[in-house]
């Protein structure tokens, strides 16, 4: 082999293993890329699953949520119901009352909310009938000293109870705002009882 050949060969000993190097470090950068990228999408992935399980998460509690209050809603809405037909069912039994009875209430009532002074009842347009011919009597033999009322030339504009005046004041002692102006307390009472 003369000079060279041999200058040659080393030249392309050298030449292949600048080559070989270079594959290898090729190699190595191209791996090591690769491991990071599939590091990056592991990553990137649990992200993608975590937030996706947490949104899941979120939608069932908003859902379940959801549910619970459409539950207690209905719930609520049936011991309303409930409560306003007791107390429908209350007021229907206080008019079913034989009329002796119910001419004894409506007689408390006017005791109860009489003031000093005279004053005019005028008789619900329902229970003029009902009432004994001398009720106004009775009322006035009831009443404390200093009180006392007369009947009114025509029925008020109620069905079921009295309209009280003294003076341009009148209060209405009807059945329907008795129990309009005791809903809260009576609502509370049949609560207690039903539930």
């Amino acid at each position: 082999m003369t000079g060279l050949d041999k200058i040659i060969n080393e030249i392309k000993e050298e030449s292949d293993q600048t080559t070989a190097d270079i594959l290898k470090n090729g190699r190595d950068k191209a791996s090591e890329i690769t491991a990071a990228a599939e590091k990056e999408t592991a990553a990137a992935e649990k992200e993608i699953t975590d937030k996706a399980e947490a949104t899941v998460k979120q939608i069932r509690q908003r859902a379940a949520d959801g549910a619970d209050l459409i539950k207690k809603r209905a719930v609520l809405a049936a011991k309303q119901e409930i409560i306003s037909e007791t107390l429908e069912a209350a007021k229907q039994k206080l008019y079913q009352l034989s009329d002796s009875d119910y001419a004894d209430f409506l007689k408390k009532l006017i005791v109860k909310n009489a003031d000093a002074g005279e004053g005019v009842i005028a008789i619900g347009s329902l229970d003029t009938k009902r009432l004994p011919g001398d009720f106004v009597n009775q009322v006035n033999t009831a009443l404390s000293d200093g009180k006392t009322v007369k009947a009114a030339e025509k029925p008020a504009d109620i069905g079921h109870g009295v309209i009280l005046s003294y003076e341009g004041a009148a209060e209405n002692l009807s059945i329907d705002e008795l129990f309009a102006a005791k809903k809260d307390e009576l609502t509370d009472i049949v609560k207690g009882i039903l539930f």
